[in-house]
């Protein structure tokens, strides 16, 4: 079976955030009946149906391709935890654009320059720029990115993973940079003690 690659990762994750936010909206609704939260939010309720639609088809597809054991799905497909994100990640660092270049091999992929202005992992990085790849805007249905922009950026620790990029205005509320920012912050000292996933290092090898 084919493990899921960073964009895919972050569809999944994309897609289950927007899950999230709609079942959020929709139970605040808690003094009315189940028809009338419906009939007020028809658009909502029906996104996320579809979205719990699409990740569940993702997740049935490896499901079946599993032979079963738990030993294969952490080999082959398991996604990693916050968490683990953190503890696999090489620099987590906020900071602003200073440039961006097209990906020479990657279409929907750019080149970023990300000038520090907060270190978060390390928690003091001796480099005052660091460059990465990251999915394109468009790629995301998103503004493209511009000279200047503050970021909120996690860079895996493996050649050719693209960085995970949280925005001021990101796509949803828990795409934003201030949420973000606040679950790091929270995990941080957890993903101190923990080790990044054989599974996930392994992974492709």
């Amino acid at each position: 079976m084919t493990p899921l690659t960073g964009p895919e990762e972050d569809q999944l994750r994309l897609a289950l955030g927007m899950i999230g936010e709609a079942a959020e909206e929709g139970g605040s609704d808690s003094d009315q009946s189940p028809r009338r939260v419906w009939m007020k939010r028809p658009g909502t309720i029906a996104g996320a149906l579809v979205a719990a639609a699409a990740v569940g088809l993702v997740l049935l597809a490896y499901g079946l391709a599993d032979d079963g054991s738990a030993g294969s799905r952490q080999d082959q497909g398991q996604a990693l935890t916050d968490v683990e994100r953190i503890a696999c990640s090489l620099k987590i660092a906020e900071g602003n654009i200073a440039a961006i270049k097209e990906h020479p091999e990657q279409a929907d992929a750019v080149k970023v320059t990300l000038t520090v202005t907060d270190w978060i992992k390390p928690k003091q990085g001796s480099q005052r720029q660091i460059q990465f790849t990251a999915m394109s805007g468009k790629w995301k249905g998103e503004p493209a990115y511009s000279t200047g922009e503050h970021l909120l950026v996690v860079v895996m620790d493996r050649p050719g993973e693209p960085a995970e990029i949280f925005r001021v205005g990101g796509a949803g509320t828990s795409r934003t940079l201030a949420a973000a920012r606040s679950r790091i912050d929270k995990d941080l000292p957890a993903a101190a003690k923990t080790e990044c996933p054989a599974f996930w290092r392994n992974r492709g090898q």
